[in-house]
């Protein structure tokens, strides 16, 4: 705890903190990262599940390079985070669910790129086997779970709980909006026919 204390305390951390200019430039390509690593990754799972079928799925390979630099991103901007208040968040287990959350999410993206993109022609067709929509439904709820905890590490356990619970209820509305949509015929989130 003495050496997170000094790295808290460090001439670094403290610049960061007492520079708004600084703090924010961080954050803001926290934001970017997670743009590039969150938003297309989000976007591969959604095409992947069969929402914009008219996008050719050969074509969100394209977007894999955009993706490492978000991770990229996100690693250093992250650490510059940690630097600051090592000593709440690495007690804070909110900080580990989200860490655990980014591993899934990853894993999950890279078996992905070996089903889908890495098997020669297999990007090129819209028949998506059943391993690998589940693996799209666990790329979209890792990232949320992921976010919500980033977002809730700097408030206390009471406004944590509120703020999981409000997801819980949001995300429960979104199945069944997506369920209805389904049966409607709006959108289409079935195995396509073989």
């Amino acid at each position: 705890m003495e050496m997170l204390a000094v790295l808290e305390a460090s001439g670094f951390s403290m610049w960061v903190k007492e520079s708004s200019t600084a703090y924010v430039a961080v954050l803001a390509f926290h934001t970017i990262g997670l743009v590039f690593l969150v938003g297309i990754s989000t976007a591969t799972a959604m095409r992947i599940l069969g929402i914009a079928n008219g996008i050719p799925m050969q074509a969100m390979q394209d977007f894999f390079p955009l993706m490492y630099a978000g991770a990229a991103i996100n690693v250093l901007t992250g650490t510059v985070l940690l630097t600051l208040y090592p000593t709440k968040y690495l007690v804070d287990p909110t900080f580990y669910i989200k860490l655990a959350a980014i591993g899934v999410a990853i894993i999950a993206l890279r078996k992905i790129r070996a089903l889908v993109f890495d098997i020669s022609d297999a990007a090129d067709t819209d028949s998506v086997s059943r391993p690998t929509r589940t693996l799209a439904w666990t790329i979209i709820s890792a990232w949320l779970v992921a976010l919500v905890a980033g977002r809730v590490m700097a408030y206390s356990v009471p406004t944590k709980l509120e703020t999981a619970a409000a997801v819980l209820i949001i995300v429960v509305i979104a199945v069944l909006g997506a369920q209805l949509a389904t049966r409607m015929g709006w959108v289409s989130l079935s195995e396509p026919d073989s």
